[in-house]
């Protein structure tokens, strides 16, 4: 069936289209020319296919890990067809409406120790947005207008609105949209990998973790508001250690720091628990969530907030209730109607424990095959969020030239072979003055099944091995 508006129009003309009157973030137009798209045009399962009858096995979760339970799942749709027809509308402001409330109160009952209050919002840089007023309005109601200071991590990634900029490594987004935001410092990530020639792994985090002390000192406990650190940092996919967040979290409570946890990216079941911070015993003050709620059906994101924190903000429930700003959006019924049925698939079919096993079974293929080969250094990850660290020498760990194009060539042999993974080396550059090389991620939907997960370990090696093997 033809997408309205389309009949009788070439692949070519709505390419040119694209061009002339839509902005494609991350992607030069002339790579969109060059490639004619491609366009999608429908999806089933784990695979997706484009205008011209391909059909790629997809191991990005659509591309941005928001393709969480998959492609084609109808009883969202019918979820959110039967909640517009109903009420497709209403300011959470002037009404509440019961999908926003149902949604909610199952977040708190999956959600770790006491996140029980959902603000939410459209996306995950709304949510992080929202996460970062919050952070202010309960410092302010405490009587602590002066912490507004923010500790963040160097290769951490938190969205695309200003904030989110200012508590960013990265390069690209501190040259591009200065003047950024005041207040914001830098510290180190815990990349374990590349930590110091001698030094042990615990001995490593802890000296990550003490910088972070180190710095909340310098600038003034009564100055500093919070922590932005992602319990698995995904861009790069850093697991850390046991004992480094659990660090984290002690030196935040010290110090009444509010660590914000931005689970945009792993939240709702990617990691094989439906949070990061589960895998390490701690408990955010914080958690940002997103692409998970909806596996991409619909856009919604939240802001999950502890009831120690809340009990400030509300203060008498009245007057004195601290003030934080609303989205026209937030708690949209449709949209969390979406998220209730996601949750109700998540639950049936065991999802969650479906990406703990077969994560685990990709994590061990890739470990095997990285033993042998001499260009993977690293591999890491959690569930469904995999990484393999390229290198040009295993003993020293020295990347291969960005002119080689390794991570290019790795993505391009997968692609030949209608697989689609990511290189991560153009998101973050560089980290604690040490190069990073080339990264292979992936992250597909938790609907893949053994075969099909299989199949991506066969397809990733190959690349590899046909990349590395060009270069070498």
């Amino acid at each position: 069936m033809a997408l309205p508006g389309t009949v009788g129009r070439s692949k070519s003309e709505l390419v040119d289209d694209a061009v002339k009157y839509m902005w494609r973030h991350g992607t030069p137009i002339t790579a969109t020319t060059k490639a004619q798209g491609p366009i999608a045009v429908s999806g089933q399962g784990v695979h997706i296919t484009d205008i011209d009858g391909n059909t790629y096995l997809d191991g990005l979760g659509g591309g941005s890990a928001a393709a969480t339970i998959g492609y084609g799942q109808k009883e969202v749709a019918d979820a959110v067809s039967e909640q517009l027809t109903r009420l497709h509308y209403a300011s959470t402001r002037t009404f509440l409406n019961e999908p926003a409330i149902e949604l909610a109160r199952r977040i708190a009952e999956i959600a770790p120790g006491d996140l029980t209050t959902s603000f939410f919002t459209s996306s995950g840089s709304e949510a992080v947005e929202t996460a970062a007023q919050i952070i202010k309005a309960y410092h302010k109601q405490k009587g602590q207008p002066g912490k507004t200071k923010v500790i963040y991590r160097k290769t951490g990634f938190h969205g695309v609105g200003i904030t989110a900029a200012s508590a960013s490594g990265s390069p690209d987004y501190r040259d591009w949209f200065q003047p950024l935001i005041p207040g914001f410092i830098e510290v180190p990530t815990c990349y374990t990998y590349r930590r110091p020639e001698g030094q042990s792994v615990e001995d490593y985090a802890e000296a990550c973790a003490q910088a972070i002390e180190d710095e909340i000192l310098r600038q003034g406990p009564d100055t500093v508001a919070a922590l932005f650190a992602e319990s698995i940092p995904a861009g790069l996919i850093l697991p850390p250690t046991q004992s480094y967040l659990k660090r984290l979290r002690e030196i935040c409570d010290r110090y009444d720091v509010i660590w914000l946890d931005d689970e945009v990216f792993i939240g709702f079941g990617r990691t094989g628990k439906y949070f990061g911070s589960e895998h390490y015993g701690v408990v955010p003050d914080i958690a940002t969530a997103s692409k998970g709620i909806t596996g991409g059906y619909v856009p919604l994101g939240a802001a999950v907030v502890s009831q120690r924190m809340m009990d400030v903000i509300f203060g008498d429930g009245g007057a004195g209730q601290a003030k934080i700003h609303g989205h026209t959006y937030s708690g949209h019924a449709a949209a969390c109607a979406a998220g209730i049925a996601v949750m109700d698939i998540l639950a049936r079919d065991g999802l969650v424990d479906n990406v703990a096993r077969l994560g685990d079974k990709m994590l061990n293929a890739f470990s095997e095959f990285g033993a042998d080969h001499p260009n993977v250094g690293d591999v890491r990850g959690k569930g469904f969020l995999i990484a393999i660290e390229l290198v040009e020498d295993k003993e020293t760990k020295k990347p291969f030239a960005a002119s080689s194009g390794i991570g290019r060539g790795v993505v391009a042999a997968a692609m030949k072979e209608n697989f689609l993974l990511r290189s991560a080396r153009d998101v973050v550059a560089q980290s604690d003055g040490f190069e990073i090389g080339d990264i292979i991620t992936l992250f597909p939907s938790f609907v893949a099944t053994e075969a099909e997960v299989d199949q991506m370990i066969d397809i990733t090696k190959r690349a590899i091995t046909a990349a590395c093997g060009q270069a070498s």
